[in-house]
C-alpha cells in the first residue's frame, strides 16, 4: 500500500474524530495480509471532558466502534477501484473483547461437555460470532452453529 493512502487514512480519521468532538492519537499500520489497522488511543487526562473519550468511541458492546469503522471504510473506499479493508480499534478494546469471547466460548464448551446438552448464547454481532466459532473450531467434543435472523442471530454450542 502506498504511503499516501496511509496518510489519507490517518488524516481522514483525525478529521472524523474532530467532527465528533473527541481527541485521540491516531496510528495507521498495514499488516501482512494488507489489512489496514487504525488505532485510536484516547488522550485520557484528569479532565472530565477527555476521560470518557474511549467510551464514547466504543459505545455499548462496541456498536459505536463498528459504526465508526463502517463510516471510515466507506469514506476511504469511496473513489477507489481496489477495496481497502480497515479495522479500527480504540485503546485496545478489540483485543480485550476477543479475549473475553474466547474465554466465554471455552467456558460454555466445558459446560456443554458436562451437561451433554446444547447451550444458546445471547445474540451477538457477526464479528463476535466469528470469534466464538474460530475459538471452538479445533474442539473435537463440541460444535458451534449460528441460528436466528438479523439482530437475534446467536450461537448454539452442542456436544458432538
Amino acid at each position: 500500500m502506498d504511503p499516501q493512502t496511509i496518510t489519507d487514512i490517518k488524516n481522514l480519521t483525525e478529521q472524523l474524530l474532530q467532527h465528533l468532538g473527541v481527541t485521540g492519537e491516531v496510528t495507521v499500520e498495514v499488516d501482512e495480509s494488507a489489512v489496514v489497522q487504525v488505532t485510536i488511543n484516547s488522550a485520557e487526562t484528569d479532565s472530565d471532558e477527555d476521560s470518557d473519550t474511549h467510551g464514547i468511541l466504543i459505545g455499548y458492546h462496541g456498536e459505536t466502534l463498528r459504526a465508526l469503522q463502517l463510516v471510515l471504510s466507506l469514506m476511504i473506499n469511496q473513489d477507489r477501484e481496489e477495496w481497502v479493508q480497515l479495522i479500527v480499534d480504540v485503546d485496545g478494546y478489540r483485543h480485550r473483547r476477543d479475549e473475553q469471547l474466547i474465554s466465554l466460548a471455552n467456558r460454555m464448551a466445558e459446560k456443554v461437555m458436562y451437561l451433554k446438552e446444547p447451550i444458546a448464547l445471547n445474540p451477538m454481532p457477526a464479528i463476535d460470532r466469528r470469534i466464538i466459532h474460530m475459538a471452538l473450531a479445533d474442539n473435537d467434543q463440541v460444535i458451534s452453529e449460528s441460528s436466528g435472523q438479523g439482530r437475534d442471530r446467536k450461537i448454539v454450542i452442542s456436544p458432538k
